[in-house]
């Protein structure tokens, strides 16, 4: 895989993240940490990653927080039952995603990655969650 743009570092980073987040404190509903990785046709990658705070903390965060963490303590972390989304802005761009989560969510321990054919895909089965 070729990582290209100013992201590569944190792009490699968010790919060889392993560790496992400690488990979630009474007041901390979720704590994901989230990436995407878009890769086109001719194989060129980019990564952004963000974390996923629930209840959000003061400040900088996820741009759809309220609505993604009612998504995941919903289906208690298990990111294959999210609601998803009925529609979702769509092109014809030829860009693989593989969405990516890392944490916990209320003590239960998560690591979920999913490769989708495309940006509307993604949205279309995960909602607001990797949408930043």
């Amino acid at each position: 895989m070729k990582i290209t743009t100013a992201l590569a570092g944190a792009a490699l980073a968010a790919l060889t993240f392993t560790g496992t987040a400690a488990a979630s404190s009474p007041a901390e509903d979720a704590r994901l940490w989230l990436t995407v990785t878009r890769t086109t046709d001719d194989g060129v990658s980019a990564a952004g990653n963000i974390w996923l705070d629930c209840p959000g903390r003061q400040g900088p965060g996820h741009p759809h927080r309220e609505a993604a963490c009612a998504d995941v303590t919903t289906t208690d972390g298990d990111l294959d039952a999210l609601p998803g989304q009925d529609t979702a802005l769509c092109s014809d761009d030829a860009v693989e995603v593989t969405a990516t989560a890392r944490g916990s969510v209320k003590g239960r321990a998560v690591h979920w990655e999913r490769t989708y054919e495309s940006d509307c895909h993604l949205t279309l089965a995960t909602g607001p969650l990797f949408d930043f």
